[in-house]
């Protein structure tokens, strides 16, 4: 080896592991791929948990990425978040404010929430197919 060639990552360093994250899950962000490799060592984890080493490493820390993690592994539900989106629209009456202007922005806001929040579900219902069949994929070209 001379001294112009990179001295490769030590095999167990987040470097090496981030890099092999990424080849098998490509097209993840750096959090998603942090809360799967987290996750794959202790299912039950919570974000709490690993929050602060996530930053040493200078990755920002979410509750999506933890979702988008469970997703992909096959251990969370894809579309929790636009139930409860309904749940609360539904909740909502006119009489909670006692401004009309304002009751029509809070609905007109509530909708549009649960539009983003419909729409960010089935993103993740497509990322977990994909990755589904990229599993069945690369299982049958294993065999």
């Amino acid at each position: 080896m001379t001294e112009s060639e990179p001295t490769p990552a030590p095999l167990d360093s987040w470097e090496a592991i981030l890099e092999a994250m990424r080849r098998r899950f490509p097209g993840q962000r750096d959090s998603v791929l942090f809360c799967i490799h987290k996750l794959q060592q202790n299912p039950d984890l919570t974000l709490r948990d690993f929050r602060a080493e996530a930053e040493l490493y200078g990755i920002p820390m979410a509750g999506r990425a933890l979702h988008s993690a469970r997703v992909l592994l096959g251990i969370g539900d894809a579309s929790p978040a636009p139930a409860r989106a309904r749940t609360k629209v539904a909740a909502e009456s006119p009489s909670e404010t006692t401004d009309g202007a304002g009751s029509i922005e809070n609905r007109v806001v509530a909708a549009v929430r649960q539009i983003q929040s419909a729409a960010g579900a089935e993103a993740e219902r497509m990322r977990a197919a994909i990755q589904k069949a990229i599993t069945i994929l690369q299982q049958a070209i294993d065999e």
